[in-house]
């Protein structure tokens, strides 16, 4: 190459002296001529060589070496840059402007990484004035660096949206620079730190004034590429909705409108974008904590005014939960795709597990850092962030071409679906430790009493949204390594910790949840699943320990089902997780040791606790009051509610049952009590001696349930006396006198409704309990005064509206209908008339929530009693009844507010909606087998009794 190339060259890179030239070549470089391009490529050449290298040891010409003032080449590199991008349409130079700022940043990054060497070698030795580095050199370094920055924001940012390939070349470029510029000027703070630490007690802060300058400079720096980062970020991020709302409209289209090219174009680039998003935002957490860190460097800042960190964290946050979103809905719509559609779903799902990696890198990157206070940011932002911009609740997207669901609508199971990324990640690593308990806490909580019952209605509806169920069920498993961290992070500040108070702080956080989730049904039952598995985990584990740990946990649950002050929406949920537990549906080995060691602790702590050794009285609404004033006064409450009784009488009769089912004994303590009630009702003492001290003291009801769930659980009144160890009789004597209990105690009632509807449920219980027990049909004289019991029981029930008396009215409908299965074929029709007409008021009543759980009990009654009593039930059974129980013949749903058939349960008020789900659940197809004989309604069966007496009345 000639000389005089060689000149042009240099005047094209703005190395020339003659300024006005070297504008004219530039503005002619990129033209279409062989002599403007041949300069164009010896001044690429002259930028390779070693004349273009860089070096912040260098601050002028050095002719020996060849070597430019790095400003120069940085320029010059800026000035081919700006030269190609304006090139002529003709002569398309982007992929060499691409080789150009990769080229450029390669160079930055390794002359800063070589000034950070140096700054660490001189680190090492003792730290002297003379040792700190050139003010000049670290001068020409902060310009060369922020020039380069301005060159991106100014001349490249407009360019990128034409030449897409720039986007690679320039962010990762940008990305690594910006990382070794803040490490070299971090490392450069951490001098001037030990500098003012080694002299300011001999000399004072005056002797440091232009130390002080210096800060207050470097300050200045850091504040101006802070801004820069900020201005980038938000370029990064418009970038990135762009190529998010091409993905959602073509979501929502269901209909890949570009090529297959251009699917994975726009996923990579959408891919590439959240890596450069991540690597800044680093940067920019980074600068901002080392602001924040140092009392010298704080106090030469003055009134800077940074990026909100937190306020870029929040928009960063906000785009990966639309990803997330989006990725829900490509995957439930991916199974049933075509071929076109196929790769558009794969493409958003391959972004969504990315954009969950990408920010589960984040947290990790922090907790090996033991960045503790940006761990609680992300967590807190990530908590908060919520879609301002209307236009993400302007559009639906169809789940499986059944359900539109709105963005907004997405947020919180796309949250979810973050949150278990995120957290399975933090939780497996080994640096964890370092994460706040209380912001994990809080986070966990809001996830699951704030996002959880916003996701109801995506599994609640009749067509459940299937990648929810997928979400919720991951966030179970979370929720159980929660309750370890939480424990262990607590454990971690004590000096000694055992094994033992690890796990009963697990307990504690576990049971606590349990009584915050009362507000929402879906959290409740997530929180109920998370404690059933950790139980079940822990019975299937081989270590004693962990045996041990679940029957620490079962026994801390039943210590609070009998305390007076357990909540009564608390003592609920932890009924239910126990008869989980004794009721298990499957039988694994480790649901079955729960199973025995829930009898074994339930029946121990029962016998332990007050309600057998003290009066239990049922408490009005006035002492339910004061029980918070008693508390603060420090006096006993031994009074429970009509809830909290229920409650108890629940669990207690399933754990007799299970008991029974087990072949386990009952407890010593329970038997005597359940063996002096029964030997007082089989000698016509409806009383106790011991308990005749309040009439509407409880314990007798808690012993009637143990023994109703014992008699479900033997099926034999031999075996139910033996078990309790009292004198055996026949099953008929037996009958009878559970039989003459029951109609003195509705006989005699108390001044108390609550306790009474109690009573009267638990005796209704136990009469029909009885009665399975028996081999023989009953006889009219038995009958009749069943019927008269149950209509005693149903006017007192039909009166009230408590949710006892509702609970009563099920049960009265349970024993009839029982009865109703052991009708002699001789029995007369008043008796029948009878039975029937009791609890006709009950099944009148216009409520689904009457009816709907009776159905199979109704459906046994009819089909079971005798054929030439079959004309009587149309005449005795309410309208309402016979279209419930022929719709349900027929697989369909009918609205008992609509009075008619429902179709399509989603149109419909919402109070039939509700009913209508109800009703599903009550009277599934999956039941429909058990009506084929039965043809309630049908009139395609002419031989059927039952058809017959219809057309009979009808006629």
């Amino acid at each position: 190459m000639t000389s005089s190339s060689d000149d042009v060259a240099h005047q094209l890179l703005g190395w020339s002296s003659d300024g006005e030239h070297a504008a004219s070549l530039q503005a002619r470089a990129t033209h279409d001529t062989n002599d403007n391009l041949d300069s164009f490529r010896r001044a690429v050449d002259i930028l390779s060589s070693k004349r273009g290298q860089l070096s912040f040891g260098s601050a002028e010409v050095d002719p020996e070496n060849g070597m430019i003032n790095p400003l120069l080449v940085v320029k010059g590199y800026c000035r081919l840059i700006k030269c190609s991008l304006a090139a002529a349409a003709a002569v398309d130079l982007s992929k060499d402007a691409g080789d150009l700022l990769k080229h450029l940043g390669t160079k930055l990054n390794k002359a800063l990484q070589e000034q950070k060497i140096e700054l660490n070698k001189q680190n090492a030795k003792s730290t002297k004035q003379s040792d700190v580095p050139s003010k000049k050199k670290k001068t020409l370094r902060n310009k060369v660096v922020l020039f380069y920055f301005k060159f991106i924001e100014d001349v490249v940012h407009a360019q990128v949206q034409k030449h897409i390939r720039l986007l690679g070349p320039t962010y990762r470029s940008v990305c690594d620079v910006a990382a070794s510029f803040i490490a070299l000027l971090q490392a450069e703070k951490k001098q001037m730190d030990e500098f003012v630490t080694t002299f300011l007690p001999s000399i004072g802060w005056e002797g440091l004034s232009a130390v002080h300058n210096d800060a207050t400079k470097l300050m200045k720096v850091w504040k101006d590429a802070n801004e820069f980062f900020g201005r980038a970020m938000l370029h990064l991020l418009s970038l990135l909705d762009t190529h998010l709302q091409k993905m959602h409209q073509a979501l929502v289209s269901k209909q890949s409108q570009t090529s297959d090219a251009s699917i994975e174009t726009t996923s990579r680039v959408a891919t590439f974008l959240l890596a450069r998003i991540t690597s800044l935002l680093f940067v920019m957490k980074e600068l901002d904590q080392a602001t924040k860190s140092n009392k010298f460097m704080a106090s030469a800042d003055g009134d800077s005014d940074n990026n909100d960190i937190r306020a870029m964290m929040k928009t960063i946050l906000l785009r990966f939960l639309k990803i997330s979103c989006l990725s829900i809905v490509a995957k439930e719509n991916l199974e049933q795709s075509v071929d076109k559609q196929r790769a558009l779903f794969e493409a958003i799902v391959g972004l969504g597990s990315k954009a969950g990696n990408s920010l589960g890198k984040m947290f990790s990157r922090d907790v090996e850092l033991s960045n503790e206070s940006a761990i609680n940011v992300m967590l807190d932002c990530l908590i908060e962030v919520t879609p301002k911009d209307e236009t993400d609740n302007a559009t639906v997207m169809d789940i499986r071409n059944e359900t539109t669901v709105s963005p907004r609508d997405l947020f919180p199971l796309g949250r979810l679906s973050l949150a278990n990324m995120v957290l399975g990640k933090l939780f497996t690593s080994s640096q964890s430790f370092q994460i706040n308990v209380g912001s994990m806490s809080s986070f966990c909580e809001a996830m699951l009493f704030e996002d959880v019952p916003k996701c109801y209605h995506l599994v609640a509806s009749a067509t459940p949204c299937s990648q929810a169920t997928e979400v919720l069920r991951n966030f179970v498993d979370i929720l159980e390594s929660a309750g370890h961290f939480i424990a262990a992070k607590r454990d971690d500040q004590t000096i000694q910790s055992s094994v033992t108070t690890e796990m009963m702080h697990q307990h504690h956080v576990l049971v606590r949840w349990m009584h915050l989730s009362q507000s929402n049904p879906l959290s409740n039952e997530l929180l109920l699943r998370a404690v059933q598995s950790r139980i079940l985990s822990s019975c299937s584990a081989d270590d004693q320990n962990w045996n041990h740990d679940a029957s620490n946990l079962i026994a801390l649950m039943s210590q609070l089902l009998f305390h007076q002050e357990t909540d009564s929406s608390h003592r609920r949920n932890i009924s239910i997780m126990l008869m989980r537990l004794l009721t298990p549906a499957t039988h694994s080995r480790a649901s079955e040791l729960a199973k025995s060691l829930s009898i074994d602790v339930l029946w121990r702590e029962f016998a332990g606790s007050n309600v057998l050794s003290h009066s239990v009285l049922l408490s009005s609404n006035e002492s339910r009051r004061m029980r918070k004033r008693k508390r603060s006064q420090n006096k006993p409450d031994e009074s429970f509610s009509s809830s909290d009784i229920q409650i108890m009488c629940c669990v207690l009769e399933s754990l007799a049952s299970a008991a029974c089912t087990s072949q386990l004994e009952i407890d010593a303590v329970a038997r005597e009590r359940i063996k002096s009630l029964w030997e007082g009702i089989l000698s016509c003492q409806a009383k106790s001696s011991d308990m005749k001290s309040d009439e509407n003291d409880c314990r007798k009801l808690l012993l009637i349930s143990i023994s109703i769930g014992l008699l479900k659980g033997t099926s034999n009144v031999v075996n139910f006396l033996r078990m309790i160890d009292v004198s055996e009789c026949s099953a008929t004597v037996f009958m009878e006198k559970a039989l003459s209990y029951s109609e003195a105690q509705v006989g005699a009632m108390t001044g108390d409704e609550i306790y009474n509807s109690l009573a009267f449920n638990l005796c209704s219980s136990l009469v029909g309990a009885a009665l399975k027990c028996t081999d023989g049909q009953l006889s009219e004289s038995f009958i009749s005064r069943i019927g008269k019991l149950a209509n005693c029981i149903c006017n007192f029930a039909a009166s009230k509206s408590s949710i006892e008396a509702i609970s009563l009215q099920r049960s009265v409908v349970q024993l009839v209908c029982n009865v109703g299965i052991q009708i002699q074929s001789g029995c007369s029709t008043e008796a029948v008339e009878s039975l029937a007409g009791s609890i006709s008021c009950i099944l009148e009543k216009s409520s689904w929530y009457h009816i709907s759980p009776n159905l199979s009990c109704l459906e046994c009654f009819i089909k079971q009693h005798p054929s030439h009593l079959t004309l009587l039930l149309p005449a005795s059974t309410p309208t309402s009844v016979k279209s419930l129980l022929a719709s349900r013949v027929q697989g369909k749903i009918f609205s008992l507010v609509d009075n008619k058939v429902i179709d399509e349960p989603q149109d419909v008020p919402y109070s039939t909606f509700q009913e209508s789900c109800f009703l599903q659940e009550h009277c599934s197809n999956k039941r429909r087998s058990m009506l084929t004989n039965s043809c309630f309604g049908s009139e395609s069966c002419p031989r059927c009794n039952f058809c017959l007496a219809r057309k009979m009345a009808k006629d």
